[in-house]
C-alpha cells in the first residue's frame, strides 16, 4: 500500500510530461545510434584508406613497367621552360597561376582535336590535353601565343620548319594551333610506338623518362591534371 501510495506522484509526472519524455527518449536513441554508426565507420576508413594507397601504388608500378621496360628511349627531347611575368623559375610551369577558368576554357576549346588525335595515332586523349595545357600553361605562354606552340617541341634535325628562339632556345614555329597538335601526334606515334595500347599514366611516366620537360615531377603533374580534370574519361568515348 506505501508503495503504491509513494509510486503515485511518479505516476502522476508521467502522466503531466508523458510527450517531454517520449520526445527525450526518441533523442537519446537517435543519438546513441549516430555515435555507434560514426565509431564503425572511423574503424573501416583505415582499411578502406590503406586499400585505396595499394592500388594507386599498384597501378603506377605497372604503368612504370611498361613505360621503363620498352625501349628504345628518344633521348632527344629538349623542352626547357619559358617563365612568363610572375612564373616561378624554380618550375617549369606554374600553372595554378593560370585562372581556372581559362584552363577550362582551354581544354574545352582543344578538347575535339585531341580526340581526333587519339583516333587516328592511337595517342590518349588525355594525354594529349594535360601535356598541352601543361606545356603551354593553358595558351598563356609566349610560344603558344605567338608561334602556336602549344607542347614546347624544340627545334632539331628532325623539323625542317620555321623556328623561332624565345630565351635562348629554339622551339617550333607553326601556321596554327592544330598544326601543333599534329606534329605531337606525329612525333609521339614515331617515337613512343611502344606505349600503343597503354594508359595515360604509362605515357605521362614515358614522356618523363625522355627528357620531355625538365622538372622530375612532370609525369606526376600529367597524371594529376588528368585525373583532377578528369580527362580520361575521354580516352573511353
Amino acid at each position: 500500500m506505501k508503495n503504491s501510495i509513494a509510486l503515485l506522484p511518479i505516476v502522476g509526472f508521467i502522466k503531466k510530461n508523458w510527450f517531454k519524455i517520449s520526445l527525450t527518449a526518441l533523442m537519446l536513441v537517435a543519438w546513441f545510434r549516430k555515435d555507434l554508426s560514426f565509431q564503425l565507420r572511423m574503424n573501416e576508413t583505415p582499411a578502406r584508406f590503406e586499400k585505396s594507397i595499394a592500388k594507386q601504388k599498384e597501378k603506377y608500378t605497372d604503368a612504370a613497367a611498361i613505360a621503363a621496360g620498352l625501349p628504345p628511349k628518344t633521348g632527344r627531347m629538349e623542352a626547357p621552360s619559358i617563365n612568363l611575368p610572375g612564373f616561378s623559375s624554380a618550375k617549369h610551369i606554374e600553372l595554378s597561376t593560370i585562372d581556372e577558368t581559362k584552363q577550362h576554357a582551354y581544354l574545352t576549346r582543344f578538347a575535339k582535336v585531341a580526340k581526333e588525335e587519339q583516333k587516328r595515332f592511337g595517342i590518349p586523349a588525355s594525354i594529349i590535353l594535360a601535356v598541352s595545357l601543361y606545356q603551354s600553361a593553358a595558351g598563356q605562354r609566349d610560344i603558344a601565343l605567338d608561334i602556336n606552340n602549344h607542347f614546347a617541341l624544340p627545334c632539331n634535325e628532325d623539323w625542317n620548319g620555321a623556328c623561332r628562339e624565345f630565351q635562348g632556345h629554339t622551339y617550333r614555329k607553326y601556321s596554327s594551333a592544330w598544326a601543333s597538335f599534329r606534329d605531337f601526334s606525329l612525333f609521339a606515334n614515331e617515337n613512343f610506338a611502344r606505349l600503343k595500347g597503354a594508359d595515360y599514366t604509362a605515357w605521362a611516366l614515358a614522356l618523363e623518362a625522355d627528357g620531355f620537360a625538365e622538372t622530375d615531377d612532370f609525369a606526376k603533374e600529367i597524371i594529376e591534371l588528368i585525373e583532377g580534370y578528369r580527362l580520361n574519361s575521354i580516352d573511353r568515348k
